[in-house]
């Protein structure tokens, strides 16, 4: 099972598991009419000077809305790991540095970052996926039917191809499409199914086994 952003949940069955935002276009709108509201009130606070009730106010509106977008991650995350637990005995997931993947890309005044910006947009995006606790969750379910979750390291996921088991440069043209440079094979899809194939057979077989034409067992997905 691969985790990512565009496709939230991606199975080396072919499945791609996908949720609406966790807030609809008003309620996305409000909170940043909300957020922004608040930036200005604190700007125009005098240091030391106690939160004012319209500041006060706006701030539970904020976390109101945070609250409701995370309780539906929870409710999504819940019914999605409750069906693969039951679907599927085990499930292979790639052993992701998600603290790492997350810090902060500004630096220090002597040696500034690049890219700030787009960084912290994708560690909000990483952060609201909840790539963890979907796996928390579906550790502790597939236990409870007997199943398990292994873990297979993540490196070199996204460029090795799952059919011949070749990393080509330039087979990754993009975030979402995977072409397989090997002239012996050239495998088209999508790059999160291919990353999830690659966990899959990285815990099924041993490197010396592994073969285009393995039969797998239904009752397994890599994700």
């Amino acid at each position: 099972m691969d985790r990512g952003i565009t496709v939230p949940l991606a199975l080396s069955t072919g499945e791609k598991l996908r949720h609406k935002p966790w807030l609809t276009h008003g309620e996305r709108e409000r909170l940043l009419r909300l957020e922004r509201a608040a930036a200005r009130r604190r700007a125009a606070r005098t240091r030391g000077e106690p939160v004012s009730n319209r500041l006060a106010r706006t701030y539970d509106q904020i976390a109101r809305l945070r609250a409701k977008a995370k309780r539906r991650a929870y409710d999504w995350q819940h019914q999605t790991t409750t069906a693969l637990a039951r679907k599927y005995s085990a499930i292979v997931v790639g052993d992701l540095h998600i603290t790492n993947m997350t810090r902060s890309a500004a630096g220090t005044a002597t040696a500034p970052g690049t890219n700030v910006a787009q960084k912290r947009g994708l560690n909000r995006a990483i952060a609201g996926q909840g790539w963890g606790r979907t796996v928390t969750f579906l550790t502790y379910k597939a236990a409870e039917r007997g199943g398990c979750v292994p873990t297979v390291p993540a490196q070199g996921t996204s460029q090795e191809c799952h059919r011949c088991h070749t990393t080509t440069a330039g087979s990754r043209e993009s975030q979402s499409r995977f072409v397989c440079k090997n002239v012996r094979c050239g495998w088209i899809g999508n790059a999160d199914i291919n990353a999830a194939g690659i966990s899959f057979i990285g815990t099924t077989l041993p490197p010396d086994r592994r073969s285009p034409g393995v039969e797998t067992s239904s009752r397994w997905a890599g994700l």
